[in-house]
């Protein structure tokens, strides 16, 4: 494509030389003034032009920003993008190309990029939007770069290019889904807690809501004391709801061997819908995974659909899979101070467990999945 390119762009040259030496001929041989003024102005722009892309590439000015929607941007949805070019000069810019790539940032094959080429023009002293949309089939960080910048003069016999390094970047989320996950009947149901609290849900000190003056029947453990004692009278206190519904997710990122990118998109998509099903019969959940990057535990707590999107960003951009015996101590750790909390855990087998018993295997369906992808 380039040798064409430059072979056209040589072509040019030549058949204005031609055509200007033509001019000249013909001068001689009629000698009339009209043809040599022209001539002369054809070498004159000739000369100009070689001028002119340097000229351009001084007056440019670049910026490009990855659009995100309400929602956030997600996989398999498309991207918008916008590059803004400024011209300072007082000469329009009838033609630039910018060179862009894209890449998702979370796959481990470094050298995966996808190029586009964009074309377009500025009027002197003003500014041009030039839009753009990416789609990506996987979850991650999709970054998008200018790499070089081209610009022409106007009768597209010179050019002049410098290379350009301004990128933006946007988290692409999983779509959501929805999924039903078989024996789990007992992660929602709190209606036979009674005055105990099931094993899902963590019991946390009550809190006190007012005071009343005291009843018969009363019991004596809710008597406020101190409050009776400066009134010579017995005040029983109140409570607020004691028994607040909470559940742990533990994501365990340890992987044996090399990942690829669509396991990453395949275990982000799922932590994703399992994370919903929680938030969706309103249970409280605590998200929690070692980062082995920075040696320590990330916590989040999800209880509405802003925090499953807090959460799973902070996941894509910033968790890593890591080797199987990394961060065992820190996890066990924790895990024990979260023991009066029913725990899941979602591991890189996709596998969901809890009470030590495999709740949901993931594995053979996304095995199929894949086979049909490669297959189309």
């Amino acid at each position: 494509g380039r040798l064409i390119l430059e072979g056209r762009k040589n072509m040019r040259k030549i058949v204005y030389l031609a055509f200007s030496l033509l001019t000249f001929y013909l001068a001689g041989v009629y000698r009339l003034d009209v043809l040599m003024f022209l001539f002369f102005t054809e070498i004159l722009l000739f000369a100009g032009s070689c001028f002119l892309p340097g000229y351009f590439l001084k007056n440019l000015d670049l910026q490009i920003r990855l659009e995100e929607g309400e929602n956030g941007s997600r996989k398999n949805e498309p991207v918008s993008g916008k590059i803004i070019v400024r011209n300072k000069g007082r000469l329009p810019v009838t033609l630039f190309i910018l060179s862009l790539t894209y890449r998702n940032l979370k796959n481990p094959e470094k050298n995966q990029e996808t190029k586009l080429n964009l074309k377009g023009y500025v009027s002197a002293r003003d500014v041009t939007e030039m839009q753009f949309q990416i789609v990506s089939q996987y979850c991650g960080i999709l970054q998008c770069r200018i790499r070089e910048l081209r610009v022409y003069d106007y009768f597209r016999l010179f050019r002049k290019k410098k290379a350009v390094n301004l990128q933006d970047t946007q988290v692409l989320l999983p779509e959501r889904k929805e999924i039903e996950l078989q024996g789990l009947e007992e992660f929602r149901n709190i209606e036979d807690a009674g005055d105990r609290p099931s094993d899902l849900w963590e019991k946390r000190p009550p809190d006190v809501d007012d005071v009343r003056e005291y009843q018969k029947g009363d019991a004596m453990r809710d008597i406020h004391w101190k409050l009776s004692a400066r009134n010579d009278e017995l005040f029983i206190k109140t409570y607020r709801e004691d028994v607040i519904r909470q559940a742990s997710l533990f994501l365990d990122l340890r992987y044996e061997g090399n990942a690829r990118l669509r396991e990453m998109d395949a275990f982000f998509e799922l932590a994703d819908s399992i994370i919903r099903i929680f938030v969706r019969d309103k249970i409280h959940l605590r998200v929690w995974w070692y980062d082995a990057a920075g040696k320590a535990m990330v916590v989040m707590q999800v209880s509405e659909e802003a925090d499953i999107r807090r959460a799973v960003e902070e996941l894509i951009r910033n968790a890593r899979f890591y080797a199987e015996t990394g961060g065992d101590d820190a996890i066990q750790l924790y895990e024990s101070q979260i023991q009066e909390t029913m725990s899941l855990c979602l591991n890189t087998k996709f596998q969901l467990t809890g009470r030590g018993e495999v709740l949901a295997d993931f594995a053979k369906d996304l095995e199929r999945r894949w086979s049909s992808d490669s297959l189309s």
